[in-house]
Parts: structure tokens; C-alpha cells; sequence
């Protein structure tokens, strides 16, 4: 937590698991953080560990948001999606939870093409939880998601429009994980509604439309494991040290890993040539996980800015 500190600009802290409260420190862990002046937030498991007493308990700390887990509609398809029956019904009870003690949650959803299709129902569901903010985590095929279970690129831009006709309607904020892309959609959709084309785009300019640092893996990100291994992100399996023996500032950023993630100069195919790439850059963990290869293009985004400059 004291080299967390030390960064120029103190991160906001994530405390995951497996669960959390599992572990018997995690309050003194999250009041060390905040008494650092970090934001520091808990993303606990749907277990009986989830009790009032325990999030009351974060709010009295101040832990200003914690994150639960909603991978289908119902009870069945959450639950088969999650591995464990009762998980569904847990999830909805934390929600109740953390209403009852004034702590603010987001729901985080992993879209895949088993949870696409109830994902107007989940955001029906979110709607009426009290949720701040809905987390949409489009899927990385490494650990135990499923290439089969992956979205084609065409898949993956109409959920991008999906969220963009929804997300004005909704009670919520909502933002994407490992969703890039969903930042270059958000642009054209912008350009469209002032009479302008990508080809009317001066050098630089994009940033003007997504002014906040945009993050990817390693880039604003980085994960750092139960054993102190650190990696560009949580779904990005390269391991550049360990936080025992080394300085996670220094290796953040120094590692070659992280200054190559973060050189948009390096990326190769379509998203080294797109005007978009500053904001998006495409996913880099995705993008390892189906080549092997860091600075590839993103098999998984569909557009192609060649093609679209020839046509505006």
C-alpha cells in the first residue's frame, strides 16, 4: 500500500479474491489504503460471508463501492454460469445488503455468447437493485473462459450499439471491461450527431472526444496476485515481477512488458494504423490470448479504418 501510494497519481484500489473476507485483515488492509488517500474498493464473492455486518463495517472505514458478480437473468443461467447453485438468489440478497447500509455497488457482468442474450433482462434487474453502475466485462478466453463462449467480432459491435441505445435510458452509469472498442463507437456516434465523418478528423483530435487517460492492459492497470506476482492486468498472463522482492512502481513503469502495452507506435495490422488507437488501442489481452502476440491487431474488432476513410 505505500508504494501504491507513491505513484504520482494515487490508484484506486481493488481488493478481490476468490473472496476477500476471506481474509481476516481485509478491513485493516482497506483502512491502511484510505488512510494512504487512495480509494479503496472490495469485490467480495456471493457467500454468507456477504452479511450486513461486514459491508456496515466497510462503510465505516470508507470504502466508498463494492462490486458483485450477475451472469444471467435467472437463477438458472446465472447459476450454471457461476458453477455454484444458490449463487443467484446470494447475489440478489447482497444487493439488499448493501442498500440497507448506504454502501454504493456496481454489478459486474461477463458477456459471452451464453449471457448475451438475457442481457436486456439483467439490465432490467440492475435497474431495480440500487446499483451505482454496471460493469459490462466482455470475455478473455484464458483461465476458464471459453473460446467457444467468445463473441465474433460483429457480435462484439452490436452489443457496443447495444449499450449506446440503452445506456441514456438506464438508472445507472455503465462502462465496459476489455471493451476498447466500445470507446471508437462512442466517437463515431458523437462525429455522426455533429454532420461530420472520420475523414474530417485532424491529427490528435480524437482525444478531444474521450478527454479522461483512457486505460488498457498495463496501461492505468495492473494486477497484482495473492502471491505477489504482478501482470499487466488480470486477464493478461505475463508475469514481469513480484511485489515481495521488487518495486511496483519501478516495474509498472519500467518493465519492457509495460512500456511496450503502452507505446501505441508498436501496435502492428489495422490497429497501428487506426485513428482510433490512442483511445483504444483494441485489447490487448484478448488480443494475446487468441495470437500470442502483444501488438497484433484485435481479431475481435470489426472495424477496419482503411475501409472507413475510403467510404467517408
Amino acid at each position: 500500500m505505500d508504494q501504491l501510494a507513491s505513484f504520482d497519481t494515487k490508484p484506486i484500489v481493488v481488493l478481490s479474491g476468490g473472496d476477500p473476507f476471506m481474509r481476516r485483515d481485509l478491513f485493516e488492509i482497506a483502512e491502511y489504503g484510505i488512510g494512504l488517500g487512495m480509494i479503496v474498493s472490495v469485490s467480495p464473492s456471493a457467500t454468507a460471508l456477504v452479511t450486513e455486518e461486514r459491508l456496515k463495517k466497510l462503510v465505516d472505514i470508507g470504502v466508498r463501492r463494492v462490486s458483485f458478480s450477475l451472469d444471467g437473468a435467472t437463477a438458472e443461467t446465472h447459476d450454471s454460469f457461476r458453477g455454484f447453485a444458490g449463487t443467484f438468489e446470494r447475489t440478489l440478497g447482497a444487493f439488499e445488503k448493501a442498500n440497507a447500509v448506504g454502501l454504493q455497488f456496481q454489478v459486474n457482468t461477463t458477456i459471452t455468447s451464453r449471457t448475451r442474450n438475457e442481457l436486456t433482462a439483467m439490465g432490467d434487474l440492475v435497474s431495480v437493485s440500487g446499483a451505482a453502475l454496471w460493469d459490462l466485462f466482455f470475455l478473455v478466453p484464458t483461465g476458464r473462459g471459453l473460446e467457444s463462449e467468445l463473441l465474433s467480432a460483429d457480435d462484439h459491435e452490436d452489443v457496443y450499439d447495444w449499450i449506446l441505445d440503452n445506456a441514456r435510458t438506464w438508472p445507472f452509469q455503465v462502462k465496459t471491461t476489455l471493451g476498447q472498442p466500445y470507446r471508437r463507437k462512442m466517437i463515431q456516434r458523437r462525429l455522426k450527431s455533429e454532420g461530420r465523418s472520420i475523414a474530417d478528423l485532424k491529427p490528435g483530435e480524437v482525444a478531444r472526444y474521450w478527454p479522461t487517460s483512457p486505460t488498457n492492459d498495463g496501461r492505468g492497470i495492473f494486477f497484482i496476485s495473492h502471491t505477489g506476482d504482478i501482470y499487466p492486468s488480470g486477464f493478461l498472463p505475463l508475469k514481469t515481477g513480484n511485489a515481495r522482492a521488487e518495486s511496483v512502481v519501478d516495474l509498472y513503469r519500467k518493465s519492457e512488458i509495460f512500456t511496450t502495452l503502452r507505446d501505441r507506435s508498436k501496435l502492428t495490422g489495422k490497429c497501428g494504423g487506426c485513428m482510433f488507437n490512442s483511445v483504444c488501442g483494441g485489447s490487448r489481452s484478448r488480443t494475446f490470448a487468441l495470437t500470442g502476440n502483444l501488438t497484433a491487431a484485435d481479431p475481435t474488432c470489426a472495424f477496419q479504418p482503411a475501409a472507413a476513410l475510403a467510404s467517408a
